[in-house]
């Protein structure tokens, strides 16, 4: 039983994480939005997003989408991690070998210049970069470095914050500064990644072991056209609608997509979890039942999210897109309807994806192709912009009803077909009264009762499982609060938290301030918690907050402000360095670049006369007599000899500690250790701790026996105890009841 909560319990956990990260990324996408709007011509942005579309055909093609390979074995236990992310390089860069030559050869011949138009070299970076972000970001996952690679994602956006404020706003260099901050958050992402995540550990050439490399690219391969027709099946109403009317018709179909994609982007981080739930679940003796579970929570999410959003579909565009866009929300309640059969059609196919049958995958992908293409022939020159639609939404239940027949021969488990066909007809008859409001006056009035109610119905008839899983799967201190506060209070908090983000989305300066307290907050959490990391973050993002607000001069300016305070506050380094790249950053926002970069050139020029004898010590380093310094080495070493009553290989247990969560921390930041050798896990927290027995070596010592709770990504730790092998032994014979020869003599003591 134990085992099967324990399933649940990552998979909530891991939604919570992703969610968090990816939420704060959307966020941020939101001002770097407003700088692409700001910056960018219709002309430019336009050209980015042919840019966007050529990426995304070739990254499947020459990455062998093999991303997915690492994923799916990496989480596999019976396959070596490390033969896995070499693998996943190999290919990647087998495939951009391949793809240089080709854009190469394009590029001269002139044959698509339309769409390369003097971009070849940086989409081929754009492509190398992105592809690498991806096989990184995934591999992450694959070694459940959960909060690493949701931390990831808010670094990603944040640098293309930075970079997009140098290329594009600072040095106005349009479309090629859209492309250089893209490459270059990458490049630095995968940077971070690497290092942050110890991925060295796992690539080594010694590793390339050709049956993995089969069983990765056999796994793989299916998935390119797979994800080839999906793109087909997605673009083809922009296309076609294009074809037989025209540009107004192609605008007005491409903002009926915009609340819909909202519901995606929220259930993509419940499917990012979810696909790794599945891959670790396949093959245990609960994984029928568990699909089931887990089935029967994600239709009730997407029916009660569908259902809200079809009641404010009409209120959400007037705001939104305004008065002029108003058409639109004839179209948008068929797309978000079509939403609950997308992301179904995504479940199932999480089935192929964990039991190895990417095939199968294939020929479905193939199947919402061909019903795609062919509806839109039929119905668009009949219906006009009713057709994509339509189209869309019976490709996707097509899709779902084949998927759910045969995956669930790979997998036995109950979908539920009573409740399932009751919720869609209730939201179908909503999409209907959606419509028809839009084009008949006199059904405004009728339909402000109708929808509330049935929403209302909807939500009465989902929320019981999701209000139980909550109360069973949050984390002890959440749940206590949530029992506390009960389900009706909870669900109001609920609303208010979603209108408080819809008018973030739709109104700018909300979004700035709420930044701005978010910001705030966490700075005073690191100042109160001595995390610097949270400290400097939470100030780069209050910079990157006011600049989209109020302008860069204001941005520099408040960190300057903030900079002073700090190092008043505890004066170190990296405040020092940080206040001196705004002092030049706010003069140079002030004066000009000049003025900035002489202010840059003078902080360092006072910081080398200062800093002559740190200098002085590092050229003796390089410089003197070995014997010297093997003298000067010996001295420093019996200088700082460490006291022969204190444990050697242990933590100080003095000031060293401070309190997290339920548990005392240890400052990792004082001592250095490697994990050489996990023994087994002798039991898991509530909150997902777990205590180990492990092989430790601490402050590059020799490694010993080592008990103590650690947290799921082993960058934190609680109190434990270390033992040697004799400890152990002696431990052992204790336990075993056996007698234990002593040199202790009695006489000697009395």
């Amino acid at each position: 039983m134990e085992e099967i909560n324990s399933g649940y319990k990552k998979l909530f956990s891991n939604t919570l994480i992703i969610a968090i990260g990816s939420g704060s990324s959307k966020v941020l996408m939101l001002l770097l939005n407003a700088i692409y709007a700001r910056s960018l011509t219709d002309a430019e942005l336009g050209v980015n997003e042919i840019i966007q579309q050529i990426s995304n055909w070739l990254v499947p093609i020459f990455t062998f989408e093999i991303f997915e390979a690492v994923i799916r074995f990496g989480l596999d236990k019976q396959t070596d991690s490390r033969k896995v992310f070499t693998v996943g390089n190999f290919v990647c860069l087998g495939g951009f070998a391949l793809l240089g030559p080709i854009l190469y050869f394009v590029d001269r011949s002139g044959i698509a210049d339309n769409y390369l138009n003097g971009y070849t070299l940086l989409i081929y970076c754009f492509i190398i970069s992105d592809s690498l972000r991806m096989v990184y970001s995934y591999f992450l996952r694959a070694l459940e470095k959960m909060r690493l690679f949701s931390i990831t994602i808010i670094v990603n956006t944040v640098l293309m914050l930075a970079f997009t404020v140098l290329f594009i706003v600072s040095m106005k260099l349009g479309n090629k500064g859209y492309l250089y901050s893209i490459i270059a958050a990458n490049v630095f992402s995968v940077m971070f990644m690497f290092f942050a995540g110890k991925l060295w550990k796992y690539l080594s050439l010694k590793c390339l072991d050709t049956a993995v490399l089969g069983k990765m690219i056999s796994y793989s391969l299916p998935l390119i056209p797979a994800q080839l027709m999906w793109l087909v099946a997605n673009s083809s109403d922009s296309f076609m609608t294009r074809y037989y009317m025209d540009e107004a018709a192609t605008g007005i179909l491409s903002q009926s997509y915009k609340i819909a994609n909202i519901v995606s982007t929220v259930y993509l981080m419940f499917g990012q979890a979810w696909n790794m739930s599945a891959v670790l679940e396949d093959g245990s003796e609960h994984r029928d039942k568990f699909y089931e579970n887990v089935f029967r929570l994600n239709q009730c999410m997407m029916y009660i999210m569908v259902a809200g959003c079809l009641m404010l579909c009409k209120p959400i565009t007037l705001i939104w897109l305004g008065e002029d866009m108003l058409v639109t929300a004839q179209y948008a309640p068929i797309l978000i309807f079509s939403t609950v059969f997308s992301c179904f059609t995504t479940f199932m196919g999480s089935i192929y994806l964990a039991s190895n049958r990417t095939g199968r995958s294939l020929f479905t992908s193939v199947v919402a192709g061909v019903v795609n293409v062919s509806l839109n022939i039929f119905l668009i020159p009949r219906i006009g912009l009713f057709g994509p639609p339509i189209t869309t939404v019976i490709s996707f239940l097509v899709v779902f009803i084949i998927r759910s027949f045969d995956s669930r021969q790979i997998v036995p488990f109950k979908i539920g077909v009573g409740r399932l066909i009751c919720n869609n007809i209730l939201l179908a008859i909503m999409t209907v009264v959606c419509v028809m409001m839009n084009r008949i006056k006199s059904l405004e009035k009728p339909a402000v009762i109708i929808l509330p109610g049935m929403f209302l119905l909807i939500t009465a008839m989902n929320i019981a499982p999701l209000w139980n899983a909550l109360t069973k799967l949050a984390p002890v201190k959440i749940r206590r609060v949530i029992l506390r506060l009960g389900p009706v209070k909870v669900g109001l908090l609920c609303v208010a938290a979603a209108a408080f983000a819809v008018v973030c989305f739709l109104e700018h300066f909300v979004l700035a301030v709420s930044c701005l307290i978010a910001f705030a907050g966490l700075m005073a959490i690191g100042i109160t918690t001595e995390w610097r990391l949270v400290r400097l973050g939470s100030m780069l993002g209050l910079f990157f907050t006011v600049w989209a607000a109020w302008g860069m001069r204001s941005a520099f300016l408040a960190l300057l402000v903030l900079s002073a305070f700090e190092y008043l506050r505890e004066p170190d380094d990296a405040v020092t360095i940080f206040g001196a790249v705004c002092l030049a950053g706010t003069i140079g926002a002030i004066y000009g670049i000049v003025a900035g970069i002489f202010t840059a050139d003078m902080i360092l020029l006072v910081t080398f006369i200062t800093g002559l004898e740190s200098l002085t010590i590092w050229l003796y380093n390089i410089l003197a007599p070995e014997s010297e310094k093997q003298l000067y080495a010996k001295e420093t070493a019996s200088a700082k000899e460490e006291p022969e009553d204190e444990p050697e290989d242990e933590p100080k247990d003095e000031t060293k500690y401070e309190p997290k969560y339920e548990k005392e921390i240890i400052k990792m930041a004082e001592l250095t250790f490697e994990i050489t050798k996990n023994i087994g896990v002798l039991s898991t927290s509530a909150r997902g701790w777990t205590k180990e027995l492990n092989l430790v070596s601490w402050n590059e010592r020799e490694p010993k026996y080592d008990i103590r709770e650690w947290n799921p990504d082993h960058s934190r730790m609680g109190k434990g105890v270390t033992l040697t092998d004799e400890e152990v032994e002696t431990l052992r014979k204790l336990l075993n009841g056996e007698e234990i020869e002593d040199d202790i003599n009695e006489d000697e003591i009395l």
